[in-house]
């Protein structure tokens, strides 16, 4: 009797251990980091987009865009130049989708922060944000990390 309840429990560690690591394997999560910079028309842009792989599959995406001014004209037209963002950038977020703004006007800094949340985000507002098959998209990765370092971005995986 004992020799049977040993090799009964002997399974059931087995099976445990075993349901246990192919959860695990089931919930493998990577984030790809992307970053570019540019010094233009008197702007420093620096955008970086965050990217999370769950199983090699796009489920997330933030991209930050920050721009920082150096001219001295577009510094004396401050205001106009935040109203003409405000116009493009205006703060939502429904459907999976939000979109942030902040305004540092000290350092003469505009910054928006679009977040994607991809499983719940609709079609439509995808679409609207110029990420149209966004969920459809099969590439993995290694394949979004070549094709944007393709691009000039330096990108980690984290």
């Amino acid at each position: 009797m004992k020799k049977i309840s040993m090799i009964l429990l002997s399974f059931l560690v087995v099976v445990l251990l075993t349901g246990c690591s192919e959860n695990k394997m089931e919930e493998k999560e990577q984030e790809l980091v992307c970053t570019t910079t540019e010094n233009e028309d008197g702007m420093n842009i620096e955008q970086v987009v965050s990217m999370t792989y769950k199983n090699d599959k796009l489920n997330h995406m933030t991209l930050s865009v920050k721009t920082a001014i150096t001219d001295s004209t577009i510094k004396e037209n401050w205001d106009m130049f935040k109203e003409t963002m405000a116009k493009d950038n205006e703060e939502f977020n429904k459907d999976g989708v939000s979109l942030t703004v902040s305004v540092n006007d000290q350092n003469y800094e505009y910054n928006t922060t679009l977040d994607i949340d991809i499983p719940n985000a609709s079609d439509e507002i995808l679409k609207e944000q110029g990420f149209e098959g966004l969920k459809e998209d099969e590439s993995t990765l290694e394949e979004s990390k070549e094709a944007a370092e393709k691009d000039g971005a330096t990108c980690e995986i984290k």
